[in-house]
């Protein structure tokens, strides 16, 4: 799976998944430097980096297959966001990670601008311009994290997220041993990750995800505790059975053996519409 991190927010991300052999990570930001990455010159806002964008096509001429751009939706070079997608058009299946900062902290124009962006990643999921759009929040990630130090802050929620993100990664492209992920609705593709404690039965979407009607459960569990406990089988699909009582949503499942000595949960999230 290819890796493209945009701007300063997307290239930290996008850098965090540097430790899993499974992705070609690229970046491109302003004085950006290395292997893998393109330094864009600097423009003094959106429109200018849009008008001015560069022909990527040798840069990601060796892109193949599936494709997710990571994007911070307040850095004026998200701009080129819609550049990249048209260039990638004929070689990728690409989704996008959209990064929803806090607004707290972006002035006036960081606000607009975002707002812009929000939207229109939006427009293009919703006309198949793309192929999923997953929309996480800083704010949520935080909650889920808890108490954080102001130096680890985005250190932390990031490696929450693309921990999350990978685990999701394997998988959906492992076996389950009891259930399986259905596919959503062809129109379900404005979307999220969460987390879910199997213990508690407790959901944590990454973002407030606005009439949902596809979930997917994902249960990594121990092999050892798979073999032996007797009572297992009976509490997921309780679970699951509760989570199918709103039958405005499509649920459906999957149960992974791991080698791991905790259990983990997660979750997808699918919906039809433009979220607000």
């Amino acid at each position: 799976m290819n890796i493209i991190g945009l701007g300063k927010a997307g290239c930290n991300i996008a850098e965090c998944f540097q430790k899993y052999p499974q992705y070609n990570v690229f970046q491109i930001d302003v004085d950006k430097v290395g292997k893998r990455c393109y330094n864009i010159k600097y423009e003094k806002g959106p429109e200018e980096y849009e008008q001015n964008a560069p022909d990527f096509s040798d840069f990601l001429g060796q892109i193949r297959g599936e494709t997710l751009l990571i994007v911070g939706g307040s850095g004026h070079i998200s701009a080129l966001a819609l550049r990249i997608i048209e260039q990638l058009e004929t070689k990728s299946e690409t989704d996008i990670l959209y990064i929803r900062p806090d607004p707290l902290l972006l002035g006036s124009l960081e606000k607009k601008h975002e707002k812009v962006t929000y939207n229109v990643l939006q427009h293009y999921a919703r006309s198949a311009a793309i192929r999923r759009l997953y929309l996480v929040s800083n704010l949520v990630l935080e909650e889920v994290v808890g108490d954080i130090s102001v130096m680890d802050y985005y250190n932390k929620i990031n490696n929450l997220l693309v921990s999350t993100v990978h685990m999701i990664n394997v998988f959906r492209n492992d076996t389950p041993v009891m259930g399986g992920l259905r596919s959503p609705a062809e129109t379900g593709r404005i979307c999220t990750f969460g987390i879910f404690d199997m213990k508690e039965n407790a959901e944590n979407l990454f973002f407030s995800l606005d009439s949902i009607r596809d979930m997917g459960y994902i249960y990594g569990v121990g092999e050892k505790r798979l073999r032996e406990e007797g009572s297992l089988h009976k509490k997921i699909v309780s679970q699951m059975r509760e989570k199918a009582l709103d039958e405005t949503v499509n649920v459906s499942f999957g149960v992974f053996p791991t080698q791991y000595e905790n259990d983990y949960g997660y979750l997808l999230a699918y919906s039809p519409h433009i979220q607000n």
